[in-house]
């Protein structure tokens, strides 16, 4: 069993970057009540099961690298400008608020726990850079709604399939950018909440992994015939998040 992003199940993972108005976290911010942040371990690294956890107002992390932490309390810009070594820092976290909260308000507490523990320093800036915008294919989309809050999960199934849940279509567009196409995918389908889908990975799997051209046309063939969503080359004005300044350890607990 595995969380992870939908690209390490198909690609490697690239870098990727984020931007808009100057939004960081702020002492003042929604906090944890109680908070332990600790540098990950070599059983937690290699960690099988969901990376993040959440329930109404906690949070749980095995080894979740410092990017991936960033990329949930952000939401998944679409692009994150930083220095590579925040994919080498694994954090484990174990977050309690002092009532129960939902996803949202867990965002916002990641983002200070962040600055507060990890010295984290960021801001948005808008950027107009080529992208594939993700829309909705003719016959309308193939997911169906959450019935339940959460993180996105990634599980492989034992028949070669992919069984995606809780993904908004933000995160789905970020995880499409990473090492899918050559340009970042942003979400343009107007469509909100979270979604779960099983995809088929045939099609993709049998594509040459070093053509590049040939997995992205596999790629987007399955995105149209199993999750009814297409997309279009366009240039347009994004949120590119810059991380200004990270610590490599946490302050201690």
């Amino acid at each position: 069993m595995r969380t992870t992003t939908l690209s390490l199940v198909v690609l490697a993972t690239a870098n990727s970057f984020a931007q808009a108005p100057a939004v960081q976290p702020t002492a003042s911010g929604p906090r944890f009540e109680v908070a332990s942040v600790r540098l990950a371990g070599d059983e937690s690294r290699g960690w099988q099961g969901r990376r993040i956890q959440t329930a109404p107002g906690s949070l749980t992390t095995h080894g979740l690298t410092l990017r991936a932490c960033i990329l949930w309390a952000y939401q998944q810009p679409i692009q994150i400008i930083a220095p590579d070594w925040i994919n080498q820092v694994a954090l484990d976290i174990v977050a309690k608020a002092a009532t129960p909260a939902g996803d949202e308000e867990l965002y916002m507490m990641l983002r200070t726990l962040l600055e507060e523990r990890m010295g984290l320093k960021a801001h948005f800036e808008q950027r107009e850079i080529p992208v594939y915008a993700m829309t909705i294919a003719k016959g309308g989309p193939k997911f169906t709604k959450s019935t339940t809050e959460g993180p996105l999960v990634v599980l492989p199934g034992k028949d070669g399939s992919l069984n995606i849940t809780h993904f908004s279509m933000g995160e789905l567009a970020q995880e499409f950018s990473r090492g899918q196409f050559d340009r970042p995918v942003v979400d343009a389908t107007g469509l909100k909440g979270r979604y779960d889908i099983r995809i088929d990975m045939s099609t993709i799997a049998a594509a040459n992994p070093k053509d590049r051209m040939e997995m992205e046309s596999a790629f987007i063939t399955s995105m149209e015939e199993q999750m009814g969503l297409k997309v279009e080359a366009r240039k347009q004005e994004v949120d590119v998040l810059v991380i200004d300044h990270a610590e490599k350890a946490p302050t201690d607990n």
